[in-house]
């Protein structure tokens, strides 16, 4: 399955600032829910509809932070919570994400 990463871009219009979101990445990934100790801890947090997207490494997904990009999944759309860069061994990398209901 194939996911997008979406960079935020900031500009103004009008003397306003407008917020979109700008196709920045896209790539492979396995697609892995929650289970175990993980889920328990995720529901107690209320954490509802997180999941596990693991990806290779590779030098754009480096960049990543949890603020100015977000994952789209078919037509879904998630809230990156985490980035576990597998003790930065650049082998994969597994985005953690909360859907925007």
């Amino acid at each position: 399955m194939y996911l997008m990463i979406q960079k935020r871009k900031k500009t103004v219009e009008k003397g306003r600032p407008v917020e979109t979101w700008e196709d920045y990445f896209k790539c492979w990934c396995d697609v892995k829910s929650l289970y175990g100790k993980e889920l328990y801890e995720a529901l107690e947090a209320k954490l509802e509809n997180v999941l596990n997207f693991e990806t290779r490494f590779c030098g754009k997904l480096e960049a990543l932070n949890t603020k100015e990009y977000r994952v789209k999944w078919g037509e879904r759309l998630f809230n990156i919570i985490n980035v576990d860069y597998g003790k930065y061994e650049r082998r994969k990398i597994v985005l953690k994400a909360q859907e925007i209901i």
